[in-house]
């Protein structure tokens, strides 16, 4: 496998095409119900005196997103709600119904966003619930000489926007199953394309001849640690999983964060979220339990664990589940995680606590900003992302598997100016072929935000022992014990799958091997950590 680094100097520049910037492929409806979410129509979407036409982009609908200092201020949540008031809705926080410590943490954390939700108003008529359209009353209350609202309070909400793993819109870029409206199948890649397999999910079962990679059992200094936010885990011999029955075994190269897991479940049960992410374990396997398929998404974190595992074994993974087997993570569950995370990173850094220190973070999901001013409008998940540089925490995240150049976040941050004294700049990862001279895969996003390249095609990792799904082999000879390929059953423990979401946790692997290289990682002040990371990227 091939990773590659681009320096600011040399980096290709692939200019936005204003002519393509919002032909993405719709959701399927189904997916869409699913999560209660909406597709922001460009040429329907009411916009703000002043405002830029938007893009597209998914969100739902009855959620704002808002810094948890304004929802506190009743002051503050009595004028935004005097405003909406004209279009009869109100917005209410989301129900705190008390729970972990993790959750009592983050509840002092006034920066965060949280959840605020909006409801028709008992004297109103009836109305839309569209968090879209009340934002530009905002915007609007918040302009000019005189305004109602403040607006630095106003610029801070936004949409709540469904993220993606890498394969964004539709299931996957090479989607065969005639869902998806991809590129592919209107410019005659399709079901012919190469990366075109079974399915829809463009993933196959395969078996591997291979021991799991070798890992020093008692190594003399601190592992590098890598915080994968992703679908969770599942069974597999080469994390000491058998079944389902409890967590990693201790020294198996995999770990969970029980906490950080309980406090999104709690912001969920607050916010009445219907689709619930109830542990660290990858389930179900389908989202549609009448017909059995295997769901897009399911297997997607603990390949990337695999992949961690093959190409820097002395690495920890920390698995985080933010992901639905679908491919959909809410971006509030995102932000709840990586806030927690930094959280957690900068007490360890203050009371020197090695054991609970994360390195790097491998984000495989991401989503398209609606507007054409990107970088003002990201300032929640930018803010999150920079909490993590602040403390010297690598970040690689996927550039994206749309073929597009229009910026994919969070990877787009990567050319973001710094501010002084913090680790680099988000590393965004773009996918190659595993062919001899390693050529950009058809699918992968492009731009002079993209950062690095790493092999995300072809790729071959661990996938959960105990998933089958209801496709079967389609041909038997009876008696004799002879059948074709069966696509559904990952009983062997392992599967080829493409994307950048592959390409990430391998460029974050070959971050871990230079952490290695550059030594001292039993020392944590952030002032170390950040020095360190430094040296470890200037390495390669």
């Amino acid at each position: 496998m091939v990773v590659r680094f681009v320096r600011d100097e040399t980096a290709e520049a692939a200019a936005e095409d204003a002519s393509t910037l919002n032909e993405l492929p719709a959701p399927p409806r189904q997916l869409l119900d699913r999560h209660g979410a909406r597709v922001l129509d460009p040429a329907t979407a009411v916009v703000a005196a002043g405002q830029p036409a938007p893009r597209t982009t998914v969100y739902r609908p009855g959620v704002f997103l808002i810094p948890q200092r304004y929802l506190r201020d009743q002051q503050a949540l009595a004028a935004i709600n005097g405003v909406l008031a004209r279009i009869g809705l109100y917005a209410a926080p989301a129900a705190r119904s008390g729970g972990t410590k993790e959750t009592a943490r983050h509840q002092q954390l006034e920066d965060l966003p949280v959840r605020a939700l909006l409801h028709v108003r008992e004297d109103a008529d009836p109305v839309v619930v569209d968090c879209w359209k009340a934002l530009q009353l905002l915007r609007s209350a918040a302009a000019g000489e005189r305004p109602e609202l403040d607006p630095e309070m106003v610029a801070a909400i936004s949409p709540e926007h469904l993220l993606f793993t890498t394969p964004v819109f539709g299931g996957v870029p090479w989607e065969t199953s005639g869902l998806g409206g991809t590129p592919w199948e209107t410019s005659g890649f399709g079901a012919g394309s190469s990366y075109g397999r079974t399915r829809g999910a463009n993933r196959i079962p395969v078996t591997l001849a291979a021991a799991p990679p070798y890992r020093t059992e008692k190594p003399a200094h601190r592992r590098p640690v890598i915080a994968v936010l992703d679908t969770g885990i599942g069974p597999h011999p080469w994390f000491g999983l058998a079944d389902r029955s409890g967590p990693p075994p201790a020294g198996a190269g995999l770990a969970v964060a029980p906490g950080i897991q309980a406090a999104i479940l709690q912001a969920e049960l607050d916010a009445g979220t219907t689709q619930l992410l109830s542990g660290y374990w990858d389930a179900p396997t389908s989202g549609q339990p009448l017909i059995g398929d295997v769901d897009t998404d399911t297997g997607h974190g603990l390949f990337i664990a695999g992949i961690i595992r093959q190409a820097c074994p002395e690495a920890d993974t920390l698995a985080i589940r933010v992901v639905h087997s679908d491919g959909v993570a809410y971006e509030a569950d995102v932000l709840l995680a990586l806030h927690l995370l930094a959280d957690r990173v900068r007490t360890a850094q203050a009371d020197n606590r090695p054991e609970d220190v994360v390195d790097i973070v491998s984000l495989s999901l991401g989503y398209y900003e609606e507007n054409a001013a990107d970088i003002a409008y990201t300032g929640q998940f930018g803010a999150a992302i920079a909490e993590l540089l602040g403390l010297g925490v690598l970040v690689a995240a996927a550039a994206g598997n749309d073929a597009t150049t229009r910026r994919f976040y969070p990877a787009a941050f990567a050319d973001q100016p710094l501010s002084g004294g913090c680790g680099p700049q988000v590393i965004s990862v773009g996918a190659l072929n595993p062919d001899v001279t390693a050529s950009k895969a058809l699918f992968s996003n492009e731009g002079p935000w993209v950062r690095a390249w790493a092999t995300g095609a072809g790729v071959v990792s661990t996938f959960p022992t105990d998933v089958r799904g209801t496709a079967a082999a389609d041909h038997e000879v009876p008696g004799y014990g002879r059948s074709s390929f069966d696509p559904d059953d990952y009983s062997a423990g392992f599967a080829v799958w493409d994307g950048t979401s592959f390409a990430a946790p391998l460029a974050a692997a070959e971050l871990g091997r230079a952490l290695l290289q550059a030594g001292g990682l039993d020392t944590v002040d952030r002032e170390t950590v950040v020095k360190r990371a430094w040296t470890a990227l200037g390495s390669l």
